[in-house]
Order: C-alpha cells, then sequence, then structure tokens
C-alpha cells in the first residue's frame, strides 16, 4: 500500500507546488493575481459605487448638478477676471473639469483604499492593486454620469454633436490609465514619506491651474506655450475637449503622446508599487 507522500496519492499529486526560485516577476505576478481576483475587483467597485450614493442626500443627482454648479460660479469669475471672450466657454470649462475632478480624486482615494486595504490584506490575501483598480472604475462609472450635463450643455448652446464624440471613451480610458499609475507612484512614495500624500494635495492644486482648463492656452504669451505642453494632463485633456467643444477628433499627435505618457505611466507605477512590497506592508 503506497504511503500518504507517495506520488500516486491523487490529493497529494493535485496540490500545487510553489518553488520561490521559479516565481513570476512580481510585476507579472501581480498581473495574474489580479486577473485571479476580477469578480472581486468589480464587486469592491460596485460596493464604492453603492456607498457613493447612499451616503449623499440627492444621491446620483449631485453628480449632476455638482459640475453645473461648479461651472457656473467659475464662468462668472474667470470669464470676466481674464477679459477673454471664448465662445461656448461652459462647454470648454465643464469638458476640462470633468476629466481633471476625474483623475484627482481617483489618485487621491487609490492612497486611501490602499492604505485602508491593509488590515484586509493581513487576513485574507487579496492582491493590493485589486482596490486601486477598482477605485478607477469607480470614478470612472461617476465621470461618465456626468457626461450628461456636459451634453445638455451641449445641446442648450447649440453646439453640434458630432461622430467625433465616439472618441471621448477612448480619452477617458487613456487617462484612466494615467490616474492609475500616478495613484500607485504616489501611494508608494507615501509608505516611504508620510507627508507626501499632503504635498501630493498641494501639487494636484498647482496642476490644475497649471493645466488649460479654466484659461485657454492663448491668452498665456507663446512662449511659455513649449511650457504648457509638457503637462501631460494637456493631452489628455485635448483627446475629451476638442470632439465636445470643437466637434472634431484630437490632432493624431495628440492621441499619440497621450498613448504614450499613460500607457507609460500605468507600467511605470505598476512597476514601483509590485517591487516594493516589504515598504507596502507597512502603510497604514
Amino acid at each position: 500500500m503506497p504511503s500518504d507522500s507517495s506520488p500516486s496519492n491523487p490529493t497529494i499529486a493535485s496540490r500545487p507546488v510553489y518553488d520561490s526560485a521559479h516565481r513570476r516577476h512580481p510585476f507579472t505576478e501581480e498581473l495574474y493575481e489580479l486577473w485571479r481576483f476580477r469578480e472581486l475587483v468589480l464587486l469592491w467597485a460596485k460596493r464604492n459605487i453603492k456607498l457613493r450614493y447612499k451616503r449623499s442626500v440627492l444621491g446620483i443627482l449631485w453628480t449632476l448638478i455638482e459640475p453645473l454648479m461648479l461651472m457656473t460660479i467659475l464662468t462668472v469669475v474667470f470669464s470676466t477676471l481674464f477679459k477673454f471672450q471664448l465662445e461656448r466657454y461652459p462647454i470648454y470649462l465643464l469638458s476640462g473639469l470633468l476629466l481633471f475632478d476625474f483623475f484627482s480624486r481617483t489618485t487621491l482615494q487609490i492612497i486611501e483604499e490602499i492604505v485602508a486595504s491593509q488590515g484586509l490584506a493581513s487576513r485574507v490575501y487579496t492582491p493590493r492593486t485589486a482596490f486601486a483598480v477598482a477605485t478607477v472604475l469607480t470614478y470612472l462609472t461617476n465621470w461618465a454620469i456626468a457626461l450628461i450635463p456636459l451634453l445638455a450643455i451641449m445641446a442648450i448652446l447649440g453646439q453640434p454633436f458630432s461622430l467625433a464624440l465616439l472618441t471621448v471613451p477612448a480619452g477617458m480610458v487613456l487617462t484612466s490609465l494615467f490616474a492609475l499609475g500616478i495613484g500607485l507612484l504616489v501611494a508608494t512614495l507615501g509608505a516611504s514619506f508620510h507627508d507626501f500624500k499632503l504635498t501630493y494635495q498641494v501639487l494636484l492644486t498647482a496642476w490644475l491651474y497649471a493645466t488649460p482648463i479654466i484659461y485657454p492656452l492663448e491668452i498665456v504669451p507663446e512662449k511659455f506655450h513649449r511650457f504648457f505642453k509638457l503637462n501631460p494632463l494637456f493631452y489628455l485633456c485635448e483627446t475629451v475637449r476638442d470632439p465636445a467643444f470643437l466637434s472634431t477628433v484630437a490632432p493624431a499627435n495628440v492621441w499619440l503622446i497621450a498613448f504614450t505618457v499613460s500607457v507609460g505611466t500605468a507600467i511605470l507605477g505598476w512597476w514601483v508599487f509590485t517591487t516594493r512590497r516589504s515598504v507596502l506592508e507597512h502603510l497604514g
């Protein structure tokens, strides 16, 4: 009779054997684990969406009202302050604001989610990136809902609904990848430098004003344009704004730069985050 340790024992033979010498690189291993836990990612995103609207008195209606209120205030203030006349300025402003609002909220919440997941991850194995991806999906859903007021403003102001609007989802995906990469980078840096999150919040404010969202680039002296075009959000914003504001698809070079920056940042953030696990264990 064969012993329990015999290879012929089906129970023993079916158990996975782990060889640390042949483990995947943390970068690819995390991707594999994220795919295995894909149902958890979707469940966590649904949970976040439900909690977000459950805690609001107006619920989903607030997602529609908030950007309109902000757009109205900024339109009155900045169009007067800068003394520029930009036809259909509310469309220009709102399309950019929605993008930046998604980016800033997503990156900040990724940090919060990763820190908060430390307790769960210490009890039950869960890839930490699952919470970051779920956060992106949560705010991407919110962004999609917030596009309804933008479409309404376009209709009110007589802006044509062209086929170029079909490219907006692609711009949203690229912005999501960029936000994921930045969020993972900031979360990793925050593990080593606990004040970095506060610093990043200040940087976000500066980033907003360094991006032509509230004002058109044309009011900036031309000699400074090249500095503004070093900003990745400038190109991401164009991929979403041009179809809404100009009824045209953003130029090919804008898409190329936006794609390169977004994918590159996502890969960099993923690599840094997954290869710094020892530091991340001390998050929170």
